[in-house]
């Protein structure tokens, strides 16, 4: 049996393994080990060296210092007020008009993106504040909590995004892109996100607009006093944190001043001042910070599975076996990713994020870089994927935690989030077709994107 037919079997157990509840990463250690026995025939000896040199090499490696900084960063978003004062700001900005509310509920989450990182964290956040004020207001809930767990996603892309620096952690590295080996940089990837960020906090309010117009009744027409201007300029002041941190972080990463790690590093630093200069209490500072050493633990378990499980991919070949295989095929390019994206959305629910993105990324990105897809458009469109079927049924994580938060039925999420879902989904094949939305903001800063 030729590796690559071991490598598919493999792939099976691994799904069957995750879809019967296994944990993802004893599964993926289960797998591994055992193919790269299978694949020598039985000799154990690649796999123990494998499976005893690649924890080492994950653990010293300081690249992934950088998640558990941007966990922190996370954590101490919310108990700052930083949230609060992105959703006050929003509301005086955008609450007056048809559907303002919801419109809050996208404009909010986008900018606590630029600091969270998390769509989870976005999603609970802003239902347990702005779901009281919906349902008072009138607004339809199926259509509002599906729009506030929807519009969670765009943290994906507004950086400093974990699925974004994910995906380039574990990306091939370097990347063969139009005869050119082209290595990932996470401080451009992170910049790639930021115009397709705000493309589809467009289309989010959009669709809110055709909801109004279709579903008469869900979306109530505007009430309470208007907002003098003067008003409006002074909520400006809510956003300054969320910007300083912003700059401080992607603005020095962006420039070249420090890589993502520091830039981790110091926006961590420069938070927990500021929680200090908010009166924090120290308990909740630490316990914020062990919450992120919590995550952390629970992640790095899966990256260091993920990483034995690209081995093993790697020494199958099936990367590479796919890409020649789709190559003598005549089928377009556009209907293989297609079928990468449709693939996504069945990952999506049976799997978590951070799982897709490591099982998926050593296979697909080497396939869709050689049918002529730009390496950094699809670590923004794919990445957006694994948010956007973390909304799909049956599973859908992100519509049961936000279900959970705000004490209600998923199904009345699921049903509510429809729209939302083929909204953020046609924004990946918009991406797609118009690549220069992901990579015109970072070539203009004279960074290497082709």
């Amino acid at each position: 049996m030729t590796p690559f037919t071991i490598a598919i079997i493999v792939f099976l157990i691994l799904m069957a393994m995750i879809f019967l509840g296994i944990p993802v990463f004893v599964a993926m250690m289960i797998c591994a080990f055992g193919g790269l026995i299978w694949i020598k025939g039985g000799n154990p000896v690649m796999a123990m060296s494998i499976f005893t040199q690649t924890p080492f090499a994950s653990s010293a490696s300081f690249n992934y210092a950088v998640i558990p900084l941007f966990m922190i960063v996370g954590t101490l978003a919310d108990i700052t007020g930083i949230a609060e004062g992105a959703f006050a700001s929003m509301r005086a900005w955008l609450g007056r008009v048809k559907g303002g509310m919801l419109f809050t509920v996208v404009g909010a989450n986008a900018v606590f993106g630029a600091c969270s990182g998390s769509s989870v964290a976005g999603s609970v956040v802003f239902g347990k504040m702005a779901m009281p004020e919906l349902r008072k207001l009138g607004y339809d809930e199926s259509y509002s909590m599906g729009c506030i767990c929807a519009s969670g996603a765009l943290s994906s892309l507004i950086p400093p995004s974990m699925s974004i620096i994910m995906f380039c952690l574990l990306a091939p590295s370097p990347v063969s892109f139009n005869g050119h080996n082209l290595t990932m940089s996470v401080g451009t990837a992170l910049t790639c996100g930021i115009i397709p960020g705000i493309l589809t906090a467009i289309l989010l309010c959009v669709t809110v607009r055709i909801i109004g117009r279709v579903k008469k009744g869900s979306i109530p027409q505007p009430a309470g006093e208007k907002i003098p201007m003067r008003e409006k300029l002074r909520s400006l002041r809510f956003l300054i944190p969320i910007l300083l941190l912003f700059c401080l972080i992607i603005g020095g990463t962006m420039l070249g001043w420090f890589p993502a790690t520091i830039g981790g590093a110091i926006g961590a630093v420069a938070i927990i001042v500021y929680a200090i200069a908010k009166r924090i209490p120290f308990k909740r500072i630490l316990d914020c910070v062990m919450e992120a050493a919590v995550m952390e633990g629970a992640i790095f378990l899966i990256i260091l599975s993920g990483s034995i499980f690209s081995s093993f991919i790697s020494v199958s070949g099936l990367a590479s076996y796919l890409a020649r295989v789709i190559a003598n095929v005549n089928a377009a390019p556009f209907l293989i990713y297609t079928l990468v994206i449709i693939f996504y959305i069945f990952c999506g629910c049976v799997m978590d994020i951070l799982s897709i993105i490591i099982i998926t990324v050593p296979v697909v990105l080497p396939v869709l870089c050689g049918l002529g897809f730009n390496p950094y458009m699809l670590v923004i469109t794919l990445c957006f994927m694994t948010e956007i079927a973390s909304i799909t049924p049956p599973i859908g994580m992100n519509v049961f935690t936000t279900a959970n938060a705000l004490r209600t039925s998923p199904a009345k999420i699921f049903k509510g989030v429809l729209p939302y879902f083929l909204c953020e989904l046609a924004a990946v094949f918009i991406l797609a077709l118009l690549p220069q939305l992901v990579t015109f903001l970072p070539s203009a800063m004279g960074l290497t994107v082709s």
